[in-house]
């Protein structure tokens, strides 16, 4: 018997960032920003942290984790802006 709802993750569309220069294709452009959050039992039970923002560059559709700092300010209604240093890119596997 197969436990069906094993992961429980949920994605928020958290809008559009100030115009930043994406360090992949060296244009400027608005990311788009996310936010996933693990809601599982899992999920509760460990110290890990369950929220993930990442953004997406609309020009060339590179993927970036958002620095924790940044994520955070903007989620406590900080007016932040943010800058190549807030984008991590993400590797490919």
């Amino acid at each position: 018997m197969a436990i069906s709802t094993i992961n429980k993750a949920h994605a928020n569309d958290d809008g559009i960032s100030n115009p930043v220069v994406c360090p992949v294709c060296d244009k400027t452009a608005g990311m788009r920003l996310f936010t996933a959050v693990d809601t599982s039992l899992v999920a509760k039970l460990s110290a890990e942290d369950k929220n993930v923002s990442f953004a997406v560059c609309p020009l060339c559709h590179s993927v970036f984790a958002v620095a924790k700092n940044y994520a955070r300010e903007r989620a406590n209604g900080t007016t932040v802006i943010m800058t190549e240093g807030d984008l991590l890119p993400l590797e490919r596997r």
